[in-house]
């Protein structure tokens, strides 16, 4: 009878893993969505607040506009051999973003709230906050791009620390789940909290100088984990 409940708890475990990956995954894409709004609106809000203040050295949308310029030149400089084109397909993702939110039916409805006198007095903003949506996905191009640098940095990460675990197990090094428990939760963070600065920020920064820290960081995190995995926790 045991046997029979025990068997039917370990087939209901089973049947809910897939559930839970399934769960967990839902969760991690929504919680992804989640910080990109965030990032979005946080620099569409510094960017307002920056023009209305005149905080910028350059006045009104022109800030914006010297933004996207700046941030396409690099791409154009610096990533001209990259596969993929980085600038064009930046360039073109971000038409693409654009009109999925301004144009509706072939009616710019950005054009048209400038053009309104109801707004009239808030096209500068207006413009401001379009520029601002065609800058992040352009941005969101350029973190794509970024995806090998952190799995190479994470690949490495991983061999070396599972060799350096080896070389301290048959040393005799006594196992201890604590600290791998504290270091696996900076994973998740070091990956994501890269995108979501790069992709709010009211200033241009070069992508590498954006990437390249947080993949270090983020490689040294999964070597740190695996060299202190326990197998069983």
């Amino acid at each position: 009878m045991n046997s029979s409940v025990a068997h039917h708890q370990a087939v209901g475990q089973a049947a809910n893993k897939p559930r839970g990956m399934i769960g967990g995954s839902i969760a991690f894409v929504l919680e992804l969505f989640i910080w990109l709004a965030v990032a979005l609106f946080f620099n569409i809000l510094v960017e307002l607040i920056g023009i209305f203040f005149q905080y910028w050295e350059v006045s009104g949308a022109a800030h914006s506009a010297q933004m996207i310029q700046t941030e396409l030149n690099w791409l154009n400089r610096d990533f001209s051999g990259v596969f993929g084109n980085p600038a064009q397909t930046s360039v073109e993702f971000a038409r693409s973003f654009y009109q999925s939110i301004f144009v509706w039916l072939g009616y710019d409805t950005r054009a048209a709230l400038k053009e309104s006198p109801r707004f009239s007095m808030y096209a500068e903003y207006i413009e401001a906050a379009a520029n601002m949506i065609y800058l992040f996905a352009m941005r969101l191009v350029v973190i794509v791009f970024s995806f090998p640098i952190f799995f190479v940095f994470g690949s490495i990460g991983l061999i070396d620390g599972l060799s350096q675990r080896d070389l301290r197990r048959f040393g005799g090094d006594r196992e201890s789940s604590y600290f791998w428990n504290r270091v696996v939760r900076f994973i998740k963070p070091m990956f994501i909290l890269p995108f979501v600065i790069y992709l709010a920020s009211p200033m241009s920064i070069h992508p590498s100088l954006a990437m390249l820290p947080f993949a270090l960081c983020f490689g040294f995190t999964i070597w740190l984990s695996s060299l202190k995995f326990k197998k069983y926790l």
